[in-house]
């Protein structure tokens, strides 16, 4: 098997036939690849989420829902969007063919498919499969020389995007024109370069071979596809996503909080309450009370009352169990009582208190509480949380998901 025949001239001066080299044969490959690359359509072509053609790799792009900082927050990333691209490999062309003649031990004698596909058919293969007219690259700018934009795909992070294209070589400069011989009956048996239109048709012959030998196919994955030998074309691309992270809060809080506490509190409160305490206090109390008691004091007084007065008293008691005191006491008791008090009481209590407190209490409260509260707190608090908060959170920063390329089989 040989190249086609050309005429041998020096000048306008013929001087018989002559067999093309590979490169002289790359006018007849540049004739068929800009015909194949002049549409985006048909057998042997590319494109992205298109309506013909087979899958030949996705790209996922992923991403989080909310903002950069928001937590908790649960590892649920979203699909955003799933980019598929498509190779039309399965509908043959059909060939018209203008067959060029070659030399063989035998004489001249027409090409046959075997012939013709291993001479410039073979040499469009590797010329396409070579970043040549009507190939494809992925990668986020064009490559130097005539590209077309196919399609994007973007990758989104929280508040920015980037993207990459599919382009396709659409031009070239034209290499020195060297015309393959045919053969024809009419009007006389002869052999007579081949036009332009004549070596188009070759194309669908290209496009046929695509399928068959799998060179100039395209898969869209991480790695090398097998079997064949494979080449990236272009730049990777990566599906990257915000990262979580678990992170201390240490800042402060003046919101307003408005819920239950229903948990029990060992601390020391030094602030003022003034709202009603309608709950059971069972604990000791040991510190001086400071405040002001306004309330209604109900339970028995069991104790004695051992205190002088300076005043004169028409009776002096000095023991008092039985009888109701309705009046008003208003100097220091540092016995035990154990009868109904209905009257204010506004000195300070030094002792221990174990029974129910259903008033208001309006003063400061400086001691410890040690007991279980489960009522509402509905007011503001305005200081400093000083705390640790722990909680996933969505982080600025972002890793890497999936990567993909763009191979093209060469061999």
């Amino acid at each position: 098997m040989a190249n086609p025949l050309k005429v041998k001239k020096t000048g306008a001066t013929f001087n018989g036939l002559q067999i093309m080299t590979n490169a002289e044969m790359d006018y007849c490959v540049d004739v068929v690849l800009k015909l194949f690359a002049n549409t985006n359509s048909g057998l042997g072509t590319v494109n992205i989420d298109g309506a013909t053609g087979t899958s030949i790799g996705t790209f996922v792009d992923t991403s989080r829902s909310g903002s950069v900082g928001d937590h908790p927050v649960a590892d649920s990333p979203t699909t955003v969007t799933t980019y598929t691209f498509k190779q039309d490999v399965t509908t043959a062309a059909t060939e018209v063919i203008t067959r060029p003649i070659e030399h063989s031990s035998s004489g001249i004698r027409q090409q046959n498919d075997t012939q013709l596909n291993a001479s410039i058919i073979t040499r469009a293969l590797a010329n396409c499969a070579a970043s040549g007219i009507g190939s494809y690259a992925l990668q986020p700018s064009a490559p130097t020389g005539t590209w077309t934009s196919i399609g994007t795909i973007t990758n989104s992070v929280i508040g920015a995007t980037n993207t990459t294209t599919l382009w396709r070589k659409t031009g070239g400069t034209a290499p020195t024109t060297v015309r393959p011989l045919k053969y024809q009956t009419s009007p006389s048996k002869s052999f007579k370069e081949m036009t332009d239109v004549e070596i188009q048709g070759l194309t669908n012959r290209f496009r046929n071979q695509i399928i068959s030998t799998g060179i100039c196919t395209y898969k869209l994955q991480t790695s090398a596809p097998t079997p064949g030998t494979w080449t990236t074309t272009g730049a990777a691309f990566d599906d990257t996503r915000n990262t979580l992270a678990s992170q201390s809060y240490t800042g402060s809080y003046t919101g307003s909080y408005g819920t239950s506490y229903s948990r029990a509190f060992a601390g020391s409160y030094t602030g003022s309450y003034s709202r009603s305490f309608a709950g059971s206090y069972t604990g000791s109390y040991s510190r001086s009370f400071a405040g002001s008691y306004s309330g209604t004091y109900s339970r028995a007084f069991a104790g004695s009352y051992t205190r002088n007065r300076s005043q004169n008293f028409q009776l002096f008691f000095s023991g008092y169990g039985g009888a109701i005191y309705t009046g008003f006491f208003t100097g220091f008791y540092a016995g035990f009582y154990t009868g109904f008090f209905t009257g204010s009481y506004t000195g300070n209590y030094t002792g221990s208190f174990t029974g129910t407190y259903a008033g208001s209490y309006t003063g400061n409260f400086a001691g410890t509480y040690i007991g279980s509260y489960t009522g509402n707190f509905a007011g503001t608090y305005a200081g400093s949380y000083a705390g640790s908060y722990a909680g996933t959170t969505i982080q600025a920063s972002a890793a890497t998901i999936s990567t993909v390329s763009l191979w093209v089989r060469t061999a």
